[in-house]
């Protein structure tokens, strides 16, 4: 049976102002459609994504990775090369632009893209197979040329050439600094045509965009706070017609878009058996003013943005223990993140009373002011290792960052069953959604319009096989990543 086309006057409700709700209001502008509202409890024309002043979303950071190696998912390689050069172009608009005529808290310095390169590394010399199909994705891309591999005196020659002519990069330096790990015994690839993006400032650029064709915004701890949907008929005819808010407006929706990242199972307790809430560990090394010599040594010239593989997981696309960090930020900030375990956080639901995984940060009425103490002493050792220079300087911050996990990594993108196509989920990021940001909203909207895409039979709603390998969701709360049954570290561990 034909699927009759959506009306683009019909009103649109989405929850969450974060990556997958911002980039998919963005496009349904685009694609023609005008009624289409966003809620957030956070103020962002306030506060700025800025995770120091109550952003507790894995979307409001002060910066993501930016890559295209994604070994043998060719369909999100393509995607990040499709993506890199409207990256390029929205960084070239506000750094052209004047200050009146971007949003309060982008300013034309803010460079939204920064290729300061990516260096994958992994234990051994031989390249892992998440590895080693990367560099066959990079290989069939034409790209060769512009990636160096870790340990190999000719690679090393070709960096240091390139250089030589005038790159305007270190990266024979930024090969060097990684050399070195587990005692050369390493492999590694770095990606010239990788990075980062500031993430506080693109999700202020792309809510800035959104507005101007038109997407409107409820920004408020109260009035943008999801209270419930609001629903017409029962069993097989039942469809939402509004979203609830905490104020206790009805905001009317023909169709309610999900795309509340940690809080998407919270939102929608349907997507609970294919998404999982998982805390991802972060600490901070602030760079002291008086340590120019830091500066630089941190700085994009000299540095790029890392991960570090130990071991290849079984049944898992890139790695069991995962690290990684980023050059410094403009106030000389270095983040390293800890993956390796990714921890849950179990809560009763307050309606349907399922036990699901839920964000808790330094912002929840229950806070959290650390994180695990397994997870801060893996980063310390990291750096004591790679960075012994910041040994002296020690931790001085750490954040709880929550992603939604779906069963395979592949993203959420469909009808929740049940609602009559009234009811969408645009979740399940999986630590990897936002160098995606710019287009990842045309997909969304492809599989609202029942547009078949590459992405199509990946996002589609789905449901792990019994028995199997489902990304951690097969633990459940019975699993030993819950943060309940883990010591916390506390600021007294912080030194080395």
């Amino acid at each position: 049976m034909a699927i009759a086309p959506i009306d683009k006057s019909e009103k649109i409700v989405i929850i969450g102002a974060g990556v997958f709700g911002l980039s998919t209001a963005l496009h349904l502008a685009r694609r023609g459609y005008t009624d289409v509202t966003v809620l957030d409890r956070q103020p962002f024309e306030k506060n700025h994504y800025a995770p120091e002043d109550g952003c507790d979303g894995a979307s409001a950071d002060i910066n993501k990775v930016f890559r295209s190696t994604y070994g043998d998912k060719k369909m999100y390689q393509n995607l990040a090369e499709r993506t890199l050069p409207i990256w390029e172009e929205w960084t070239k608009a506000v750094t052209e632009s004047t200050p009146e005529k971007l949003p309060a808290g982008l300013n034309p310095t803010d460079e939204l893209l920064s290729m300061s390169g990516f260096m994958r590394t992994g234990g051994g010399h031989e390249l892992s197979p998440f590895h080693a199909a990367s560099l066959q994705g990079i290989v069939e891309a034409g790209r060769r040329d512009h990636v160096f591999l870790l340990n190999d005196e000719k690679e090393l020659e070709r960096a240091e050439a390139l250089d030589a002519a005038g790159s305007g990069q270190h990266w024979a330096g930024k090969m060097q600094r990684f050399a070195k790990l587990l005692g050369g015994d390493v492999h590694g690839i770095l990606d010239t045509d990788a990075g980062y993006t500031r993430a506080d400032k693109a999700c202020l650029y792309a809510l800035h965009l959104a507005k101007e064709v038109g997407v409107k915004f409820v920004l408020d701890p109260i009035g943008g706070m999801f209270d419930s949907f609001v629903l017409e008929g029962e069993g097989s005819d039942k469809k939402v017609v509004g979203v609830k808010t905490k104020d206790g407006k009805v905001h009317p929706a023909s169709k309610a878009i999900a795309a509340c990242g940690g809080w998407t199972a919270s939102v929608v307790p349907e997507a609970s058996t294919l998404l999982e809430t998982t805390g991802g560990s972060v600490a901070y090394v602030d760079l002291p003013k008086d340590r120019q010599d830091l500066w630089d040594k941190f700085g994009d010239k000299q540095f790029c943005t890392w991960s570090f593989q130990y071991s290849e997981g079984i049944g898992k696309e890139e790695a069991d223990d995962r690290m990684g960090g980023f050059p410094r930020t403009d106030n000389c900030r270095l983040k390293f993140g800890y993956r390796a375990t990714k921890y849950t956080n179990y809560k009763d639901h307050p309606v349907t009373g399922q036990r699901l995984s839920v964000p808790k940060t330094k912002y929840s009425e229950d806070p959290i002011t650390n994180i695990p103490l397994h997870a801060l002493n893996e980063i310390k050792k990291n750096i004591i290792e790679i960075f012994p220079e910041l040994v002296e300087i020690g931790i001085t911050g750490t954040r709880m960052c929550w992603y939604t996990d779906s069963i395979d990594n592949h993203f959420v993108g469909d009808y929740v069953p049940g609602y009559n196509e009234t009811l969408f989920v645009a979740s399940g990021g999986s630590g990897h959604g936002f160098k995606f940001l710019p287009t990842l909203g045309h997909h969304f909207v492809n599989q609202l319009e029942h547009v078949a895409d590459e992405f199509t039979a990946h996002w589609k709603w789905r449901a792990a096989a019994p028995g199997e390998f489902a990304n951690g969701l097969e633990e459940g709360e019975a699993g030993p990543r819950v943060l309940s049954k883990v010591k916390m570290a506390t600021e007294a561990d912080w030194k080395f």
